[in-house]
């Protein structure tokens, strides 16, 4: 049995939430080896609206009377769904039309309804994106419902490693490098803890390695990448 203690800030290559660390020797594997996440621990630092970074998704798009309007939501960690209602009614408010945004707390639903015609809500970036991404379902054109919207900036995170990809491995857009999926069940400041229960166990394929590369990726499978730093155990059978 191998352990090996993975720390983003240990790196020899890469940023915090794509790395390539490098290991003291060469480690040789065989058919038949298993491997296991233990230990994980990211700081829970992505607020659910932020205005700076590769993150920033502080803005809504919305194509309303045949026109494009792109306003701002105020920034901030938000705890509360009428709370976040709220900010988007302020942000689009100032587009022509009578607005109405509400939050739906027991089924984590946010609805969105406009007087405005034509209007749509764009895939051009900031919070309408990521909020497209998500299962949604419109009456119209003017009445859009946003199903299963957290209040947290990152919800599930996916541990990768291309070294370690295996077609018995199925993760977001289809991809075999995922090695765990972590629910984010803490909030904001916090520290969120995962390991993989004792029972289960994910086949390694035959490989030679010096180096290995982590990638830490999000329900749709892009980088994360405001993390500032993960660590977690990788155990070899």
């Amino acid at each position: 049995m191998r352990q090996i203690f993975v720390d983003s800030r240990d790196r020899s290559s890469g940023t915090s939430s794509d790395f390539t660390m490098s290991l003291p020797q060469t480690i040789a594997l065989g058919g038949g080896h298993q491997g296991r996440i233990d230990d994980f621990r990211l700081p829970v630092a992505i607020p659910t609206i932020t205005n700076a970074g590769p993150g920033r998704n502080d803005t809504i798009t919305v194509n309303a009377h045949g026109s494009v309007h792109t306003v701002y939501i105020q920034p901030g960690n938000i705890t509360d769904g009428d709370v976040l209602a709220q900010r988007i009614f302020d942000a689009v408010k100032t587009i022509s039309g009578a607005w109405t945004v509400s939050y739906n707390k027991e089924m984590m639903q946010l609805t969105i309804s406009t007087s405005a015609t034509p209007f749509n809500l764009t895939l051009d970036g900031g919070y309408s994106k990521w909020l497209l991404e998500r299962p949604h379902f419109r009456h119209d054109d003017r009445h859009y419902v946003f199903l299963f919207v957290p209040l947290q900036g990152l919800d599930m995170c996916y541990l990768c490693c291309p070294q370690f990809a295996n077609l018995d491995n199925v993760g977001p857009k289809g991809s075999s490098d995922v090695l765990c999926a972590i629910p984010i069940t803490v909030g904001y400041g916090s520290v969120q803890h995962y390991s993989m229960s004792n029972s289960v166990y994910f086949d390694l394929p035959a490989s030679t390695f010096q180096t290995l590369t982590w990638q830490l990726r999000d329900r749709n499978y892009n980088l994360v990448n405001t993390v500032a730093n993960f660590s977690f155990t990788l155990t070899i059978d």
